[in-house]
Protein backbone atom coordinates (compact mmCIF):
# COMPACT_ATOMS: atom_id res chain seq x y z
CA UNK A 1 0.00 0.00 0.00
CA UNK A 2 3.05 2.45 0.96
CA UNK A 3 4.91 1.93 -2.27
CA UNK A 4 1.08 2.50 -4.37
CA UNK A 5 0.57 6.01 -2.53
CA UNK A 6 4.06 7.15 -3.91
CA UNK A 7 3.01 7.48 -7.22
CA UNK A 8 0.01 9.20 -8.73
CA UNK A 9 -3.54 7.48 -8.79
CA UNK A 10 -5.12 8.13 -12.04
CA UNK A 11 -8.66 9.27 -11.14
CA UNK A 12 -9.54 8.90 -14.55
CA UNK A 13 -7.83 6.81 -17.10
CA UNK A 14 -9.08 8.75 -20.49
CA UNK A 15 -7.75 12.60 -19.13
CA UNK A 16 -5.51 11.31 -16.82
CA UNK A 17 -6.57 13.23 -13.69
CA UNK A 18 -5.30 12.20 -10.15
CA UNK A 19 -6.75 11.44 -7.04
CA UNK A 20 -5.52 13.78 -4.22
CA UNK A 21 -4.76 16.58 -6.87
CA UNK A 22 -5.25 20.37 -6.13
CA UNK A 23 -8.68 20.40 -7.29
CA UNK A 24 -9.76 17.33 -5.57
CA UNK A 25 -7.49 18.39 -2.13
CA UNK A 26 -8.15 22.20 -1.96
CA UNK A 27 -11.16 23.33 -4.42
CA UNK A 28 -11.17 26.87 -3.21
CA UNK A 29 -7.22 27.13 -3.99
CA UNK A 30 -7.61 25.61 -7.24
CA UNK A 31 -10.00 27.83 -8.22
CA UNK A 32 -7.44 30.40 -8.84
CA UNK A 33 -5.36 28.42 -10.64
CA UNK A 34 -4.94 30.17 -14.35
CA UNK A 35 -6.49 28.42 -17.36
CA UNK A 36 -2.89 29.84 -19.05
CA UNK A 37 -0.92 27.27 -17.15
CA UNK A 38 0.27 24.04 -19.27
CA UNK A 39 -1.99 21.62 -17.22
CA UNK A 40 -5.50 21.91 -15.20
CA UNK A 41 -5.37 22.05 -11.30
CA UNK A 42 -6.75 18.36 -11.65
CA UNK A 43 -3.18 17.10 -12.96
CA UNK A 44 -0.91 18.32 -10.40
CA UNK A 45 -0.74 17.90 -6.47
CA UNK A 46 -0.97 20.61 -3.21
CA UNK A 47 2.86 20.50 -2.64
CA UNK A 48 3.90 19.13 -6.19
CA UNK A 49 6.93 20.53 -7.85
CA UNK A 50 6.64 21.70 -11.56
CA UNK A 51 8.42 22.08 -14.61
CA UNK A 52 7.08 25.46 -14.50
CA UNK A 53 6.00 28.08 -12.51
CA UNK A 54 2.54 27.97 -11.52
CA UNK A 55 0.11 31.21 -12.64
CA UNK A 56 -2.28 31.97 -10.29
CA UNK A 57 -5.66 34.57 -10.81
CA UNK A 58 -6.87 36.11 -7.68
CA UNK A 59 -10.57 35.19 -6.87
CA UNK A 60 -11.30 38.57 -4.86
CA UNK A 61 -10.10 40.50 -8.07
CA UNK A 62 -9.31 39.06 -10.97
CA UNK A 63 -6.77 41.50 -12.61
CA UNK A 64 -4.73 40.51 -10.29
CA UNK A 65 -2.38 37.95 -11.87
CA UNK A 66 0.74 36.68 -10.28
CA UNK A 67 3.17 33.10 -10.31
CA UNK A 68 4.21 31.54 -7.33
CA UNK A 69 4.79 27.31 -6.68
CA UNK A 70 2.04 25.39 -5.21
CA UNK A 71 3.80 24.70 -2.05
CA UNK A 72 4.23 28.39 -1.29
CA UNK A 73 0.43 28.48 -2.19
CA UNK A 74 -0.68 25.32 -0.28
CA UNK A 75 0.94 26.25 2.78
CA UNK A 76 -1.21 30.16 2.66
CA UNK A 77 0.53 32.75 0.74
CA UNK A 78 -2.55 34.78 -0.84
CA UNK A 79 -2.37 37.68 -3.75
CA UNK A 80 0.57 39.60 -3.32
CA UNK A 81 -1.21 42.98 -4.81
CA UNK A 82 -4.18 42.02 -1.89
CA UNK A 83 -2.25 41.10 0.67
CA UNK A 84 -2.30 43.96 3.22
CA UNK A 85 0.99 44.73 5.72
CA UNK A 86 -0.06 43.17 8.84
CA UNK A 87 -4.13 43.10 10.20
CA UNK A 88 -7.08 45.99 9.11
CA UNK A 89 -7.78 48.24 12.03
CA UNK A 90 -10.76 46.22 12.97
CA UNK A 91 -8.99 43.16 13.14
CA UNK A 92 -6.66 44.36 15.15
CA UNK A 93 -9.54 45.57 17.61
CA UNK A 94 -11.02 42.14 17.75
CA UNK A 95 -7.59 40.89 18.99
CA UNK A 96 -7.40 43.65 21.77
CA UNK A 97 -10.87 43.28 22.52
CA UNK A 98 -9.77 39.23 22.49
CA UNK A 99 -7.05 39.53 24.77
CA UNK A 100 -8.92 41.21 27.71
CA UNK A 101 -11.15 38.81 27.70
CA UNK A 102 -9.13 36.07 27.18
CA UNK A 103 -5.57 37.05 28.42
CA UNK A 104 -3.01 34.95 26.29
CA UNK A 105 -4.50 35.23 23.22
CA UNK A 106 -2.03 35.35 19.70
CA UNK A 107 -2.89 36.60 16.73
CA UNK A 108 -1.96 34.83 13.69
CA UNK A 109 -0.41 31.34 15.20
CA UNK A 110 0.51 28.71 12.72
CA UNK A 111 -1.56 25.57 13.43
CA UNK A 112 -0.50 22.11 12.30
CA UNK A 113 -2.59 18.63 13.22
CA UNK A 114 -2.61 15.59 11.60
CA UNK A 115 -7.04 15.50 11.67
CA UNK A 116 -6.12 18.10 8.63
CA UNK A 117 -7.26 16.93 5.50
CA UNK A 118 -7.34 20.37 2.98
CA UNK A 119 -3.80 22.26 3.63
CA UNK A 120 -0.81 20.87 6.49
CA UNK A 121 -1.12 23.97 8.22
CA UNK A 122 -3.43 27.28 8.90
CA UNK A 123 -3.29 30.57 10.35
CA UNK A 124 -5.24 31.63 12.85
CA UNK A 125 -6.75 35.24 13.30
CA UNK A 126 -6.67 34.66 16.72
CA UNK A 127 -6.39 31.68 19.17
CA UNK A 128 -5.92 30.98 22.70
CA UNK A 129 -6.38 28.47 25.44
CA UNK A 130 -9.56 28.41 27.16
CA UNK A 131 -9.70 25.69 30.24
CA UNK A 132 -7.56 23.52 28.38
CA UNK A 133 -9.50 23.96 25.10
CA UNK A 134 -8.06 26.08 22.18
CA UNK A 135 -10.42 28.53 20.90
CA UNK A 136 -10.06 29.59 17.42
CA UNK A 137 -11.73 32.67 16.29
CA UNK A 138 -11.83 34.38 12.48
CA UNK A 139 -12.71 37.56 11.06
CA UNK A 140 -14.01 37.22 7.81
CA UNK A 141 -14.06 40.52 6.32
CA UNK A 142 -16.45 40.86 3.13
CA UNK A 143 -13.60 41.95 0.97
CA UNK A 144 -11.71 38.94 1.27
CA UNK A 145 -14.44 36.82 1.70
CA UNK A 146 -17.33 37.39 -0.14
CA UNK A 147 -16.45 35.40 -3.37
CA UNK A 148 -17.42 31.86 -3.60
CA UNK A 149 -14.21 30.32 -3.98
CA UNK A 150 -13.37 32.21 -0.73
CA UNK A 151 -16.40 31.02 0.87
CA UNK A 152 -15.46 27.46 -0.04
CA UNK A 153 -12.00 27.86 1.18
CA UNK A 154 -13.52 29.51 4.76
CA UNK A 155 -15.89 25.93 4.45
CA UNK A 156 -13.09 23.83 4.51
CA UNK A 157 -10.71 25.24 7.09
CA UNK A 158 -13.70 25.44 9.43
CA UNK A 159 -13.91 21.83 9.17
CA UNK A 160 -9.92 20.90 9.34
CA UNK A 161 -10.25 22.97 12.43
CA UNK A 162 -13.29 20.93 14.04
CA UNK A 163 -11.77 17.81 12.78
CA UNK A 164 -8.55 18.60 14.50
CA UNK A 165 -10.75 19.11 18.16
CA UNK A 166 -10.84 23.19 18.32
CA UNK A 167 -13.28 25.47 19.36
CA UNK A 168 -13.90 27.67 16.40
CA UNK A 169 -15.93 31.09 16.11
CA UNK A 170 -16.16 33.03 12.69
CA UNK A 171 -17.32 36.59 12.93
CA UNK A 172 -18.31 37.54 9.41
CA UNK A 173 -19.08 40.90 8.07
CA UNK A 174 -23.04 41.06 7.32
CA UNK A 175 -22.54 41.07 3.24
CA UNK A 176 -20.62 37.68 3.51
CA UNK A 177 -22.37 34.18 3.51
CA UNK A 178 -23.14 32.13 6.48
CA UNK A 179 -21.40 28.69 6.01
CA UNK A 180 -24.36 26.72 6.82
CA UNK A 181 -21.53 24.31 9.50
CA UNK A 182 -23.85 22.13 11.78
CA UNK A 183 -21.46 21.26 14.93
CA UNK A 184 -21.74 22.64 18.78
CA UNK A 185 -18.21 23.76 18.50
CA UNK A 186 -19.08 26.23 16.24
CA UNK A 187 -20.17 29.83 16.44
CA UNK A 188 -21.05 32.15 14.02
CA UNK A 189 -21.26 36.36 14.78
CA UNK A 190 -22.52 38.58 12.44
CA UNK A 191 -20.43 41.56 12.25
CA UNK A 192 -20.41 44.90 11.35
CA UNK A 193 -16.97 47.08 9.78
CA UNK A 194 -18.63 50.86 9.73
CA UNK A 195 -19.55 50.15 13.08
CA UNK A 196 -18.07 47.02 14.89
CA UNK A 197 -18.10 46.19 18.63
CA UNK A 198 -15.27 44.25 19.65
CA UNK A 199 -15.87 43.76 23.04
CA UNK A 200 -19.50 42.90 22.85
CA UNK A 201 -18.34 39.89 20.12
CA UNK A 202 -16.05 38.94 22.87
CA UNK A 203 -18.59 38.75 25.39
CA UNK A 204 -20.91 36.62 23.20
CA UNK A 205 -18.02 34.49 22.76
CA UNK A 206 -17.49 34.37 26.18
CA UNK A 207 -21.67 33.49 27.00
CA UNK A 208 -21.14 30.87 24.09
CA UNK A 209 -18.41 29.10 25.33
CA UNK A 210 -20.25 29.11 29.15
CA UNK A 211 -22.97 27.83 27.67
CA UNK A 212 -20.67 24.72 26.17
CA UNK A 213 -19.15 23.96 29.88
CA UNK A 214 -22.43 23.74 31.22
CA UNK A 215 -24.19 21.37 28.29
CA UNK A 216 -20.95 19.35 29.40
CA UNK A 217 -20.99 18.79 32.53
Amino acid sequence: MRSRDKYDRLRCPECRTILGSLAWQDPGLAAEWSPANPVSAWHVGPYASTPFVPEWICATNPAHVWTGSLSVRSNGAACPDCREVGKSKVELAHHAAAEECFPGARSGAVLRDKAFTTRKSWSADISVDVGGRQLIVEYDGEYWHREPAKVLTDVRKTADLLAAGYLVVRLREDDVPPLEINSTRYLEIRVYSAAPQPQKAMEEISSWLGGLESAER
